[in-house]
């Protein structure tokens, strides 16, 4: 048991109520009903399934073969390690050195089955298909106490073979302590117990004779770990070591008999006494193990996804494999998230799974499990993991030769984007619905962007598409969709006119920040991490109409407010110089939002910069995200183009007027190292909103690869020269390439 982060993204979570924070009570579900007849029973499974169908991900279907059975029987898989009772505590944050806390909840102390042996035992045997006749055999010991009762019931009623499992007449179970903070981020203690109680006995050759591969950790003495490899090798049995465990170096000896070393970044590290921080570094410190003789490395790399360097890859290659999206959206526990990954990879290799759909049914597992409270209650089944594996892209093969970072910035160009993430304008889903036979609602809006190819995310309004809707119901809509929440973006009613943050009536004022407390509570329901700020009405027409101080200090105030009370979400302001509600607002440019974010000086305060308002305010976008991404503030961007004639916003699609500012805006967000995600806020009124979407992420694809080809083509120095022709020479360069 360790900590771990397997998630899709980073997700934002509650960490429990804050002082000044709005209560929200969204209506009932009525998700079910919403449905209709036919999909009111639908399982998660079959959500995940039919958004698997509606998306068309590349790559094949991961079809999971249903056996081919030898005399009725497949070769099983052996899990040999620990089994503990987990203790899990819920805290608001992990205590500091010589610090006591108290839970979060007065009654936290829930007792589960866990320890990273048992978790992947349950893991593979609910991955497995036993219809077929594969089984998953635990070999562990169980301890002399009153709990391990409960931990053997536990395991056979999840069909884990405990034929050859031991038990301990001197010691108790092992457990596990284990601190659950608000965003779902675990920290574990282990007491070894029973765990490193092993008979000197025990026939390590008898218990790997006729297992399909074996799957290991590091709760166990490491005695036993040399004794079961050795006999798998002497048996020709694959192995798979996970890392995870206790801290210990690993020898030579062991390393070069392993099949496949599973650290993840902390424990690579570890490992190796090399950094992780990088790409770069990782796949570095993963050299340095198969220089050691490890034959394959499969590092884990949390929301970055999970790479594999050694000969499954290739006689020269590497893969690297996205993660996939947590269902729901929301990151619940991490506990067990890595063993199912583990377990996930295990099983589909057995199978005879090419390694590529390995990576990926690994990466649903995965994912599946941090959407559930609990290591062992948290495992996945075998159709759910292969429906949500249906909807995630493959990594591609990579050139390992030459060392250096090279072949890792190769991935970077062809997945970096997709780690992002996608968003589109939820309203455009109500236009041309010649098109959809679908609902004309904000679920219904939600299911049509699920079939948009490439699309991620979802950005709500607020409150406008979720006052009518409960948590369930916008939660089931995304799972239903193969999406995840990106932001949460606040309207304000129109009985703001005179001002949101900036009202004259101190009341209206109150109320406002209210509702964007709320929408923080929806952007921590919804598992998004940022609350995005467009007040229509925080401005004036006339000269002397308002006290330009006075107005600034209200928005001041008004954001310290709400940043101070949700610290976890990412606050951002989306500035607009102009439009037909407000001639002038009170935040008009770049500029002054950052002046503004230097006064707030909290630093989940941030800005969202629209290509379009950009232009509306004579600036250059691609300056105005070099200035603020340079200040570390800049949160989001909206993607669109126009014409901008008489101070209109046309909404018109990505690059299609400004092509070279678009390129020049995807590049400053490359050399500022750029974290939110891309949401294409544009009005297809007349083109298919689905179509003009993908169309959006196809032009977002082509400039940043393109912004790419310029940095290695030397644009920097050119810049430095100011010299026009030749930035016009490396353009056409990059432009004429084959896209």
């Amino acid at each position: 048991m360790v900590s771990l982060t397997l998630v899709a993204a980073v997700w934002a979570a509650s960490v429990g109520s804050s002082a000044g924070s709005a209560s929200v009570q969204p209506p009932r579900s009525r998700w079910a009903a919403r449905v209709g007849s036919s999909d009111a029973t639908l399982t998660p499974t079959a959500m995940v399934a039919r958004a698997a169908a509606r998306h068309g991900a590349s790559g094949r279907a991961l079809e999971i073969p249903r056996g081919g059975a030898k005399n009725g029987e497949l070769a099983p898989i052996l899990v040999v390690g620990s089994l503990n009772v987990d203790i899990t505590l819920e805290v608001d944050r992990l205590p500091e050195r010589g610090e006591t806390i108290t839970t979060a909840d007065p009654n936290s102390g829930r007792t589960a089955c866990g320890g990273k042996g048992a978790n992947q035992a349950v893991a593979a045997s609910q991955l497995c298909d036993a219809s077929a006749g594969r089984s998953t055999k635990f070999v562990c010991q169980f301890g002399n106490d009153g709990h391990a009762p409960m931990l053997e019931k536990t395991l056979s009623e999840r069909g884990v073979d405990l034929s050859s499992a031991g038990h301990s007449t001197t010691a108790p179970s092992g457990s596990g302590y284990v601190l659950l903070c608000g965003d779902g981020t675990v920290s574990s203690v282990v007491v070894g117990g029973s765990n490193v109680d092993w008979p000197e006995s025990t026939d390590y050759a008898a218990l790997v004779s006729g297992a399909g591969i074996v799957l290991l950790q590091r709760e166990v003495p490491e005695a036993v770990n040399m004794a079961i490899v050795k006999a798998a090798n002497a048996q020709g049995v694959p192995v798979l070591q996970d890392a995870g465990g206790e801290d210990r170096p690993i020898s030579d000896e062991l390393l070069s008999m392993i099949t496949y070393l599973s650290p993840n970044l902390t424990e690579l590290a570890r490992l190796t006494g090399l950094p992780t921080s990088t790409d770069d570094e990782v796949l570095e410190a993963a050299r340095s193990l198969l220089k050691r003789g490890a034959q394959n490395v499969l590092v884990t790399l949390g929301s970055r996804g999970s790479l594999l360097v050694g000969e499954a890859a290739g006689e020269e290659g590497l893969l690297r494999q996205e993660c996939a999206a947590v269902p729901g959206g929301v990151v619940v526990d991490e506990t067990g998230a890595g063993d199912c990954f583990r377990a996930g990879f295990t099983v589909a290799l057995v199978e005879g799974r090419p390694i590529k759909e390995c990576m990926r049914f690994a990466a649903a597992a995965g994912a599946i499990a941090v959407s559930r409270m609990g290591a062992v209650p948290s495992c996945p089944h075998r159709d759910e993991t292969a429906a949500l594996a249906n909807t995630i892209s493959p990594g591609p093969e990579l050139d390992l030769r030459g060392g250096g970072g090279d072949s890792l910035d190769k991935v970077e160009e062809v997945d970096e984007m997709a780690r992002l993430g996608f968003a589109s304008r939820l309203n455009s889903m109500k236009d041309r619905l010649d098109l959809w036979e679908g609902d004309n609602d904000v679920l219904g809006w939600v299911e049509r962007q699920g079939t948009i190819k490439g699309l991620t995310m979802v950005d709500f309004n607020y409150p406008q598409h979720l006052s009518e809707l409960s948590y369930d119901d916008a939660r089931g809509a995304l799972s239903s969709a193969g999406l995840k929440a990106g932001a949460v973006c606040l309207r304000f009613p129109k009985e703001m006119q005179a001002g949101a943050f900036t009202h004259p009536d101190e009341a209206m004022r109150a109320k406002a920040i209210k509702l964007t407390k709320e929408a923080c509570e929806w952007a921590t329901e919804l598992g998004a991490e940022e609350v995005v700020v467009w007040s229509a009405y925080c401005g004036y027409d006339y000269s002397l109409q308002v006290s330009y101080p006075e107005v600034w200090s209200q928005v001041v105030e008004a954001f310290r407010e709400v940043c101070d009370a949700y610290p976890q979400i990412k606050v951002s302001l989306e500035f607009k110089p102009t439009d037909e509600n407000t001639r002038f607002f009170v935040v008009p440019s770049s500029g002054a939002a950052l002046l503004l974010a230097n006064e707030i000086d909290r630093p989940n305060f941030g800005l969202t910069l629209d290509f379009g308002h950009c232009l509306a305010a004579g600036e250059n976008p691609a300056q105005s995200a070099a200035m603020v991404g340079s200040a570390g503030k800049l949160f989001g961007v909206q993607l669109n183009d126009g014409y901008q004639r008489l101070g209109a916003e046309d909404g018109l699609m990505f690059g299609s007027v400004h092509p070279h500012m678009a390129l020049e805006f995807m590049l400053w967000l490359q050399k500022t190292d750029f974290k939110g995600h891309f949401y294409f806020d544009t009005f297809p009124r007349n083109e298919d909103p689905v179509a003009e979407a993908e169309h959006n992420i196809e032009r977002a694809r082509y400039f940043w690869g393109k912004a790419k080809e310029l940095l290695k083509g030397g644009i920097d120095a050119i810049s430095h020269r100011h010299d026009a022709m030749a930035v016009f020479d490396l353009i056409k360069e990059a432009t004429e390439k084959r896209r």
